[in-house]
């Protein structure tokens, strides 16, 4: 369990007693939990994800199958505040990649510390049309277990569609009742074998798995 899995197991960290403090002592620490929370979830990809997600919070899992266990390849998060966090483990180091589009319309994805894209897209709260977050290929199986109760919704891949590089990851946010892009759907050489929209919040989080032709 980490640290930062529950309100209380963060106080037992940082050995606060609540015994005593006043309410608005209470709200300021349980908002500085959550901001550390919220930092941890973006930032730190390797941790393995095994708690549900917090109400107003969604995760959309991408898991490839081998035998009886999943391996987590890749994922979605919708946060409480309405940002999308596209993350995607990869074992122990300091690459730590993912894509960020916040609530604001601030976008960029992110390796070894070094922000490879930069862009203002629109707002989150003034959604219109679609967005595209990106292909992500480069999968495998052994990232990390994937423990479908932590995940709204998880995406079971079997076992040679993704890994080595045989097929790709493609994310898009949508408005409700429009699809992707026809464009951004076109990866020489493979097709779309699985599609899955998550219409919890606005916009529509489309996650799509695209697999080699030969495959089938």
């Amino acid at each position: 369990m980490h640290y930062l899995d529950t309100f209380d197991d963060w106080l037992k960290y940082q050995k606060i007693d609540l015994q005593g403090q006043s309410e608005d002592a209470v709200l300021s620490l349980r908002g500085m939990y959550e901001h550390s929370r919220e930092e941890f979830m973006e930032h730190d990809v390797h941790a393995v994800v095994r708690t549900p997600p917090r109400a107003g919070e969604y995760r959309y899992a991408v898991a490839i199958e081998d035998g009886e266990k999943l391996w987590l390849t890749f994922w979605v998060r919708r946060s409480s505040k309405g940002d999308c966090i596209v993350l995607y483990p990869r074992g122990p180091g300091t690459r730590n990649p993912h894509a960020s589009y916040h609530y604001d319309g601030r976008y960029h994805q992110k390796s070894y510390g070094q922000k490879l894209v930069v862009q203002k897209r629109q707002p989150l709260d003034q959604f219109k049309g679609t967005e595209h977050l990106g292909t992500f290929a480069g999968h495998g199986i052994g990232s990390a277990i994937c423990y479908p109760a932590a995940f709204t919704s998880v995406i079971k891949v079997p076992a040679g569609i993704l890994e080595p590089t045989h097929g790709c990851v493609i994310v898009d946010l949508v408005e409700p009742g429009t699809a992707p892009a026809a464009h951004h759907r076109e990866v020489p050489g493979l097709k779309i074998v699985i599609e899955e929209t998550f219409r919890e919040c606005s916009p529509w989080v489309v996650i799509a798995i695209a697999a080699q032709d030969v495959l089938r």
